[in-house]
């Protein structure tokens, strides 16, 4: 599992997108987080286990590596669920 440092705004519907090639990065995205993204995703076949830190607070699921095509950019998408109560 994968844990991101930065601060991610996640959808009403708990979606996750972070855009990889941007010329500034979103607020909250890190750029250490994009490397680290894309290196777990070349190892697991396009996918990766995450845990991240959002507005609702630290959520985890699956992210997907989107690449990209003739008018879209590389992006990672998924959705998340909020960590189990202990």
């Amino acid at each position: 599992m994968l844990t991101l440092q930065g601060h991610y705004h996640v959808a009403p519907n708990k979606r996750l997108t972070i855009l990889a090639e941007f010329s500034s990065l979103p607020k909250g995205t890190l750029e250490t987080d994009i490397e680290a993204l894309g290196e777990a995703c070349a190892r697991n076949g396009g996918q990766c286990d995450v845990q991240v830190n959002t507005q609702h607070g630290p959520m985890r699921g699956t992210l997907v590596e989107k690449k990209p095509r003739k008018f879209s950019l590389r992006l990672f998408e998924g959705h998340l669920a909020f960590l189990p109560r202990s």
